[in-house]
């Protein structure tokens, strides 16, 4: 446990509880939060103790997705983890959101069937019939948002899969563009409910007998099979054809609505040895290399040579078809730890307690594969900002973000990064693309709509990104070109 200072309120609130049972955890944790409150009523600083123990809540069967409001900064970040322990309780083999509705089930007219389901990282949802050319695939695993490409050192790109409860789902599939719900629907105003809940998650291929990064929780999945277009300028997955391959997990975002929070709550996890961090706006390309080697990151590798664009023209990446891998790999770092985390003075030390209190509980509790992943931050909206019909408030809505207002994973969001302090209105987090607008460049804009802040809506339409991305040449007869 990481030793803290304690003024001298908390140390008799300590001693008065010394030799309290282990079942009064949660009194010690009001304790503090009562002594802290004293010294900063506005935002008292996350207790080590006296939370987590009641995380188990969220492991059960029966259990829901929270939705109470949260009020401090602390709170916050608390729901982050209390939905990430939600969405990674085991159900059999798996973890829970792996047994929710994917992208691919909104395109379906009877819907989706519950229950425990083989993961497909192929495309975040299969071009629906009708939709458009097959060129213009949705939005897929392959590409990140901003249509560039994660790439492993082992030349794998890194996958991406789109898990969403059944209230998220019900309200994206009669908002859907490509049925013309999202065009059509009378009402305009039409929105997720409260407990709404949607998981993106990151996943690295391994190759044959390629040991996972240390902790990570891997499973199998349906990778796609990739391939060179005939005119030999761009890679894309063959639709309908996988192979299976162990993969893991590597970051996941968890975003839900709870009481007075329509906006969504915005958090992201990622496991501990994916890249280098820097603490907030600190970051420049002129810092030394780190002498480490990261899962995305290769010891050494100067910082301007980190995060580097490969959806280019001319296009940098090389494919070897035969091997399904792609060269150069990207070296990733993460420009802010905590997501540029302002709302308190205590934010990042906050999320800092709760990453030390939750890995405690889930290593304690049998869940160590879990227990080596980390909140980087949580972005959210004043409560009951994202009201109303009067779009035009929306405009720049990232500028209203509260809490980790440069938040971003390393593995989702690795070439959109904020890297320094920068004004207001430069901020990036998730609120720069979730918003009131549906629109692909080239494409006719639709009229904004709330319920717009999904992306899930342009699944099967070319409004969602694209999924497949340019290369040079074929790389069959690169000696460069990673083996087997």
């Amino acid at each position: 446990m990481r030793n803290i200072t304690l003024k001298r309120s908390e140390k008799t609130i300590l001693s008065r509880i010394r030799f309290t049972s282990i079942a009064s955890y949660w009194a010690i944790g009001l304790a503090l939060t009562s002594a802290c409150t004293t010294a900063n009523a506005a935002q008292p600083l996350c207790p080590i103790v006296g939370w987590a123990e009641g995380l188990h809540q969220y492991q059960n069967s029966g259990a829901q997705v929270p939705t109470q409001e949260p009020q401090t900064d602390c709170q916050f970040h608390q729901w982050s983890w209390e939905a990430f322990v939600w969405a990674t309780a085991k159900v059999g083999d798996n973890l829970r959101f792996m047994t929710l509705p994917t992208l691919s089930d909104l395109l379906k007219p009877q819907g989706y069937t519950e229950g425990v389901r083989a993961l497909v990282l192929g495309t975040r949802g299969v071009m629906a019939h009708g939709a458009g050319s097959k060129d213009e695939e949705s939005a897929g695993a392959i590409v990140q948002a901003d249509g560039n490409m994660l790439v492993a050192p082992n030349g794998y790109p890194v996958l991406a899969s789109v898990h969403m409860n059944a209230s998220y789902f019900k309200t994206a599939q009669r908002n859907l563009v490509w049925t013309k719900g999202y065009q059509t629907n009378p009402n305009r105003d039409d929105y997720f409910d409260t407990g709404a809940f949607v998981v993106k998650a990151t996943w690295l291929r391994l190759a044959e007998g390629e040991m996972p990064p240390l902790g990570a929780y891997t499973t199998t999945a349906q990778v796609p099979i990739l391939a060179i277009d005939k005119r030999g300028k761009n890679v894309s997955p063959v639709e309908g054809k996988f192979v299976s391959a162990k993969v893991a997990l590597l970051g996941l975002h968890v975003v839900g609505t709870t009481v007075n929070h329509p906006e969504f709550l915005w958090a992201t996890f990622e496991h501990k040895l994916n890249s280098p961090r820097f603490d907030d706006n600190t970051f420049d390309i002129n810092k030394p290399p780190n002498p480490k080697n990261y899962t995305l990151y290769r010891a050494g590798t100067p910082m301007s040579a980190t995060n580097i664009a490969n959806n280019t023209a001319p296009p940098i990446l090389r494919f070897n078809e035969q091997t399904q891998r792609f060269t150069p790999s990207t070296n990733a770092v993460l420009y802010n730890k905590t997501g540029g985390e302002n709302h308190s003075p205590a934010g990042p030390s906050n999320i800092a307690n709760l990453n030390e209190s939750a890995q405690t509980f889930l290593s304690n509790s049998g869940f160590k594969d879990l227990a080596s992943y980390d909140l980087i931050g949580t972005v959210w909206l004043k409560p009951n900002f994202y009201t109303g019909k009067n779009l035009s408030k929306f405009d720049q809505l990232q500028t209203r973000a509260v809490g980790s207002v440069n938040l971003a994973n390393s593995t989702a969001e690795t070439f959109q990064q904020a890297a320094s302090n920068q004004k207001r209105t430069e901020w990036k987090n998730c609120f720069s693309c979730h918003n009131t607008t549906v629109y692909a460049p080239g494409k006719p804009p639709l009229n904004p709509r709330r319920v717009a802040i999904s992306h899930v809506l342009e699944v099967g339409t070319p409004y969602a990104v694209m999924n497949s991305i340019p290369i040079h040449n074929s790389a069959a007869e690169d000696d460069t070109a990673p083996k087997q």
